[in-house]
Formats: C-alpha cells, sequence, structure tokens
C-alpha cells in the first residue's frame, strides 16, 4: 500500500462532508455523459445529508475515504448482507460505491480501495461481492473484470428520469 495514502472509516459526525465528497465525486465521473436536471435529481436524491446519515449509522453500510495528506480522494461503501434472492444462505456484500477523483487516477487508488473491501470482507467471512456498473462505463467494467468479478445479469438503474441498464457483476471470495 501506498504510505502517503491512508483509508479510515467515515464517522456519522463526517456525513455533510462525505455527502458533498461522495456527490462531486459522482458529478465528475458521470455528468459529461448525461443530462444535468437528471444528474441533479439524483445527487439531490442519493447525497442528501439525511440519507448519508441514515448510511453512517447504518450497522450494515461501511463508507471509507482513501485520503492523502489528510484530503480525500476516493471513496468506497459497501453493504453486508443486502437481501438478493440469488444469494439466498450466502454471506455478501454489495460494493455500492467505489470512485477515485480524476485528479487521482491511474494511481492504483481504485486498486486500494478494492483490496481494502476485498480484505475486509475476507474478516469479516464475506463469501461474495457484488455490484452494479453502468453498462457504458467500460473503464469500469475493465477494472472490476481485472479484479476476478464476472457478468451475472443487467439491472435497471434510475438516474433522475433517466432509466440505464447496470450490468449485475460477482466475485466470489470462499
Amino acid at each position: 500500500m501506498n504510505p502517503e495514502i491512508t483509508i479510515q472509516k467515515v464517522q456519522p459526525e463526517e456525513a455533510a462532508q462525505f455527502a458533498k465528497f461522495s456527490a462531486d465525486l459522482f458529478s465528475e465521473t458521470f455528468a459529461e455523459f448525461n443530462d444535468p436536471k437528471d444528474m441533479e435529481n439524483y445527487l439531490a436524491e442519493a447525497f442528501n445529508i439525511n440519507k448519508i446519515e441514515e448510511e453512517l449509522t447504518n450497522p450494515h453500510t461501511y463508507c471509507f475515504y482513501a485520503s492523502k495528506n489528510s484530503m480525500p480522494i476516493g471513496g468506497i461503501k459497501f453493504i453486508v448482507d443486502t437481501a438478493d434472492a440469488s444469494f439466498t444462505g450466502i454471506k455478501s456484500a454489495e460494493i455500492s460505491r467505489l470512485y477515485v477523483a480524476k485528479a487521482y487516477h491511474n494511481q492504483k487508488i481504485g486498486a486500494m480501495l478494492m483490496q481494502y473491501a476485498i480484505d475486509w470482507a475476507l474478516q469479516n467471512k464475506t463469501e461474495k461481492l457484488w455490484l452494479g456498473v453502468w453498462e457504458k462505463n467500460q473503464k469500469a467494467i475493465d477494472f472490476y473484470l481485472q479484479w476476478g468479478f464476472t457478468k451475472t445479469g443487467i439491472v435497471d438503474f434510475k438516474l433522475g428520469n433517466d432509466l440505464q441498464q447496470d450490468w449485475l457483476m460477482e466475485k466470489q471470495l470462499r
């Protein structure tokens, strides 16, 4: 691991900062590919302070910052024991968000966050990781394929009023 980069759990009292940071990263990643009104509606819904506070106090949700010199540059959120019929009887975790600020792309920050998620999942006896990734985000799809995730299905994702398709991808850990 890069000694300049630290990964730490986001605390509930950091909800406002984490909401803004997460919304900024999502916008930076997807705004140019989507209608501005749809982005505005999605950001207001997904990253409002009440929703982030709820996530940070949910015992099944874990959010982490990747920081350099105490400045957040990436983040990951995973949800343990998510209810998905295909995983009946299997302890699973969803990687719900994994983003790195564009200024830090190609510096292995995403890889550090992914390895952190895998290590954390293994320590917590999780058998499977899964995620949804926008079908048009080839860079992310390639990243997940490199980490051993496989496409297992397609699910709808609504961004504002725009109904999009996400690939469901899974990685068996045990």
